[in-house]
């Protein structure tokens, strides 16, 4: 399938080694945190599959949604600077929100940004996309829209990619990974690697851990759909339930942290330069760290967690939190 070169691929895969923790199992990450730098993080990916579609559609505008701190918000925008394309973020807040972060990354790129409030955002966005779409056009632009994300059949083809990249470091490190870890939000990421497990009968564990919605959300609404659409563009019939999806994770909700969260992050990073953020990685690293503790893959000798980025999404609440843990 056709896509850009955007991402500095292929990531490197290295241990984790934490001073205070004996782990009965081998952890390794996979740095697609050092995809880039402007355009870092697993979402690049997802858009070098996108915004080629939006090149060869002869688009001149791309409208995207996000959380305010949104990482997908900031890497459309930063390569959408980088292609040409004039970038409209639709992102959950107010205008008084403080610029910092990734929102003042969005800014910096020059997107245009317009906010909505959370209950518009969960049961609207789409069609306020499609709006916003209609409005653009009249002013003879040429609209494509890009899913919160980045999550449907084309974007997850990215982490497809990231699956295959996998399958040839191991090879080269001469060892077999048991299960693939990565983060679940808008589970583009995850389907992407349910999709490579199977078509490459690889027969590993993939595991999503949620930091937003239930397990059962991610399994029955988020997942199957992008599923249906990558079979659908590629004529398979991978099924959406060879996965594992970890739920409890959660926290207080999403973007909003608890003390352990906070306290594991501080570890985590001063033990091992990997830079955590408090939304995604952090959490979802507390979660697998914890399974590992709890016993999940007793028996297991090598799990992979794969490092979606998004060290810009720190915010002053988040620092002020973290250093007065």
């Amino acid at each position: 399938m056709k896509k850009l070169s955007l991402a500095n691929t292929p990531t490197r895969i290295e241990p984790v080694q934490l001073m205070d923790a004996d782990l009965p199992v081998n952890l390794y990450i996979k740095r697609d945190d050092l995809t880039g730098l402007s355009v870092t993080g697993n979402k690049i990916r997802k858009l070098e599959y996108l915004l080629e579609k939006a090149l060869d559609d002869g688009a001149t505008d791309i409208i995207t949604t996000g959380a305010v701190q949104s990482n997908h918000a900031r890497a459309t925008a930063m390569a959408c600077a980088r292609l040409g394309f004039k970038c409209h973020l639709l992102l959950t807040g107010s205008e008084d929100y403080p610029e910092e972060g990734n929102l003042f990354l969005d800014r910096l790129a020059g997107a245009d940004i317009r906010f909505v409030s959370q209950e518009d955002y969960d049961n609207h966005r789409d069609a306020i996309m499609a709006s916003w779409k209609e409005e653009l056009e009249k002013e003879g632009k040429s609209v494509d829209i890009i899913p919160m994300g980045g999550s449907n059949g084309l974007g997850s083809f990215g982490y497809v990619e990231c699956f295959e990249e996998i399958l040839e470091e191991e090879k080269d490190m001469g060892i077999n990974f048991d299960a693939v870890i990565c983060v679940t939000g808008s589970a583009g990421m995850l389907a992407g690697l349910v999709y490579g497990n199977a078509i490459h009968e690889a027969g590993k564990e993939i595991v999503g851990i949620s930091i937003s919605s239930p397990k059962e959300v991610v399994e029955k609404e988020l997942l199957p759909p992008i599923i249906a659409e990558m079979n659908e563009l590629k004529g398979t019939s991978v099924p959406a339930d060879a996965v594992t999806v970890i739920g409890g994770y959660e926290g207080r909700g999403y973007a909003l942290s608890r003390p352990e969260e906070l306290e594991f992050i501080w570890d985590f990073v001063s033990q091992t330069g990997i830079i955590l953020d408090p939304v995604y990685t952090g959490k979802a690293m507390y979660g697998t760290i914890s399974e590992i503790l709890n016993g999940r893959w007793e028996g297991k000798e090598n799990i992979l967690f794969i490092h979606s980025g998004g060290a810009f999404g720190w915010t002053r609440r988040q620092m002020e939190e973290l250093l007065r843990k």
